[in-house]
């Protein structure tokens, strides 16, 4: 069935610039239908939800978006890995957090749950050792969620009611997005309605296991020349309550006889607007986390807990300057400011510490394309970020016998500023209808510039430091692709990517501060893949990937002796890793009733220099099952599921052991488990637009075991996943 497109050229919606205080005014006060109004974010047709939801698979595959080069392109053509999940299969599956989506999603997996920033994910067998996310861009309606001071993507407090989709793109995207595209990007888009004038609002209240709670409500309104969506929400969990020896073999305080309940705590107020008026656009997000975790040891009073308050702001400018060239600039605010309270195992003198994190950055961005033909088409884009102001306080008591972490600031010096700049370009050429050649390279430096730093709550320990980091070496990021299309059941398609992850403020302050140590460089990927995807009738899609990901320069602990033998640990560019995998999918539609999809992921990981050890967090097997069935035109059932077999922990090459030698595994691994989910869901139950979801996780009680992290070393049991959980949401669209 042929999908009722209008083509028209995708606008991503970028930012202003305006005063932190303003704009949390503004999004306070929930101003509804009076400002801007808003763009299909992602795609590069105007393709309506009734439209995806009528498409076969093939059909899909023609549906054009920009998540991947910022070019329009069909899915099909597009020269990466690309997992689209509609808001047909939210509703389906009753999924109920991006975390949740993300587990099901081929290739990833989650590895810690309990360290007080969030999980942490890992992809195509590779994931970082700290507790950042570095390595997979997150957009929301194109706008990037970075924090300038840990150079770092944090999964967004987006409720899973406001997803319209989710364009998951996998594979080097530097050459598009810069710095941290080590994985790909995850654009979640949350602005898509109907063209149908008017305003169209949509309420619901989620409620279930672990205290959970989601309040959310939508209101769209469209008019003739653009739209507005405002999209809010507010959410919390009492998470999991489990004993603490189900977590450490043996307690370091006063925690043995307790419970992991009201110490896993989370809550978070997510409040967007973003609208579309003619050629501009504008997205404003104010999104506040208070999460609570364990951070270097377990809790006996309230937990740790880590407040985020994030505000972004985009606004963007599209126009035709004639019939072969057009142009997009875009203005990105961001203003993140983190308040963590550490909380300790003690009830006699506890260790209880503070740390404020704040930065703010300004992104420009100008792209030019130019198509002088069907066959052709060349972008040019000029990237500028700004970090002006980026600061970090750390203090824990004196009892912890660590100068370093006594009254530690960290900061900016006055007049210095973090600057990036990028010029990319990507060339698309379709000689004939079988054959798509693309290549792109990307020019990227991050500028010098000074800090300040001291630490010390006493006279004696007091030091200061004025660390200097130099310009950054000129990246040069490559990408080459070529795609075959010998007939429309058959894409074979051939690629090649680099990508770089660059150190962030924060990991150069901390490694500078230390004298004579060598400065850090850009973390380096280099990808190799080959996709096939063959139709055997519309409705029957099977794919294959082989990939092989090459690692280098991963920045991470390393063993460092000092000249009077003493061992320490210190941060540096030592790590590598290849991974080579395989990742066979099905997807099928055998009747209108029906969907089906399975995909397996072999995925073989090796440190060539320590070729006699298993990899750190990197399982060999991943499985994912989903099943969907409309029983009637009321009533859909969605059974899921997932398999990650066994990982290790962390090897610790300063870790010291009890014959004195030194290197080892800071805890235990995890065994292999699978998870199944069921959801129903019934439409129209109480009157047209009225909706009742029942959510039912880890249906058979499966024990989820995380391998021990490197944050939480005292949980040597390793960290744990929810277990059987049931969550009912109730709504209403009109």
């Amino acid at each position: 069935m042929a999908a009722k497109v209008a083509l028209q050229r995708f606008c991503t919606p970028p930012a202003l610039a305006p005063c932190n205080s303003t704009l949390k005014l503004i999004m306070k006060k929930s101003i509804y239908p009076f400002l801007l109004f808003y763009p299909l974010l992602g795609l590069a047709q105007e393709v309506t939800m009734d439209d995806l939801l009528e498409m076969s698979l093939e059909e899909l595959m023609q549906v054009r978006i920009e998540t991947a080069s910022k070019v329009a392109e069909k899915i099909g053509e597009v020269p990466a890995s690309v997992v689209l999940l509609t808001r047909q299969d939210l509703q389906r599956y009753g999924y109920t957090s991006l975390e949740e989506i993300l587990r099901h999603v081929p290739g990833m997996y989650q590895v810690d749950s309990i360290n007080v920033g969030g999980p942490i994910f890992g992809v195509r067998g590779y994931s970082r050792t700290d507790t950042l996310n570095k390595s997979i861009i997150i957009l929301v309606n194109g706008v990037n969620h970075f924090f300038d001071y840990e150079g770092s993507y944090r999964l967004p407090a987006v409720p899973v009611e406001a997803i319209d989709r989710i364009e998951i793109v996998r594979g080097p995207l530097s050459v598009t997005y810069g710095n941290g595209a080590f994985f790909g990007a995850i654009n979640i888009i949350t602005n898509e309605v109907a063209t149908t004038p008017g305003l169209a609002s949509r309420l619901s209240v989620m409620g279930g296991s672990k205290d959970s709670s989601r309040w959310f409500g939508r209101t769209s309104y469209t008019h003739p020349n653009g739209q507005v969506v405002v999209n809010a929400s507010t959410y919390q969990t009492a998470g999991l309550d489990v004993p603490y020896r189900e977590l450490e073999s043996k307690s370091i305080g006063d925690e043995g006889n307790l419970t992991t309940g009201g110490r896993l705590e989370n809550a978070e107020d997510y409040l967007e607007l973003s609208g579309n008026y003619q050629n501009f656009s504008f997205s404003l997000t104010q999104n506040q986390t208070n999460r609570e975790g364990f951070s270097s040891g377990p809790t006996v009073k309230e937990g740790s807990l880590r407040e985020t308050d994030l505000t972004l702001a985009q606004i963007s400018y599209q126009t035709a300057l004639s019939k072969h060239w057009s142009i997009t600039g875009k203005l990105t605010y961001t203003n993140t400011e983190v308040h963590i309270v550490y909380d300790g195992p003690n009830l006699q003198d506890r260790i209880v510490g503070n740390q404020d994190v704040q930065s703010t950055g300004y992104e420009g961005e100008v792209n030019l394309l130019w198509q002088p033909s069907p066959m052709f088409n060349w972008s040019n884009g000029w990237y500028y970020r700004l970090c002006p102001t980026a600061s970090e306080y750390l203090h824990v008591p004196a009892s912890l016998n660590t100068p370093s972490l006594h009254q530690a600031t960290k900061r900016l010096v006055a007049g210095e500023e973090v600057a990036t700049w990028a010029w990319f370009s990507q060339w698309n050429y379709s000689p004939n209808p079988r054959w798509k050649w693309v290549a792109g390279l990307r020019l990227e430096q991050t500028l010098g510039y000074t800090v300040f730093s001291e630490y010390g709550s006493t006279p004696t320990e007091y030091q200061s430091f004025t660390p200097r980091y130099e310009d950054q070496d000129v990246a040069v990021i490559p990408r080459l692709a070529a795609i075959y299309t010998p007939n429309e059941k058959h894409i074979f398609k051939w690629m090649y990517g680099k990508a770089i992850s660059s150190p962030s403020l924060g990991q150069n302050v901390w490694n500078r501060v230390t004298p004579d140590l060598p400065p850090l460089e850009a973390e380096e990927i280099e990808t190799f893949e080959f996709d096939y995807l063959t139709y055997f009738s519309p409705r029957y899609l099977m794919t294959l990937n082989l990939f092989q990901n090459r690692l280098q320069n991963l920045i991470g602990r390393t063993l460092w002796v000092t000249p009077d033998g003493v061992y320490q640990s210190i941060l540096g560019n030592s790590g590598k890793l290849t991974t080579t995998g395989i990742e066979l999918g099905l997807q099928a539609q055998p009747t209108e009733s029906l969907q089906l999809e399975l995909s397996t992921t072999y995925q073989d990981t090796e440190e060539p220099d320590y070729s006699d050890r298993e990899p750190n967090y990197s399982p060999a097997w991943l499985g994912q099952f989903k099943l969907g069935y409309q029983w009637t035109p009321k009533v859909a059932m969605g059974l899921t599921g997932y398999y990650v077999s066994s990982m290790e922990s962390q090897f610790d090459v300063s870790l010291k052991n009890p014959d004195g030698s030194v290197g080892g595994r800071i805890g235990q691994g995890s065994e292999n488990y699978s998870v199944w989910n069921l959801n129903l869901r019934y439409e129209d139950w109480l009157t047209k637009g009225t909706f009742a979801n029942v959510h039912l996780y880890n249906l058979f009680d499966q024990e989820i075991r995380y391998p021990t992290f490197t944050v939480n070393r005292w949980a040597d049991k390793g960290g744990l996943g929810w277990d059987r959980s049931v969550m009912v949401t109730v709504g209403y669209e009109f």
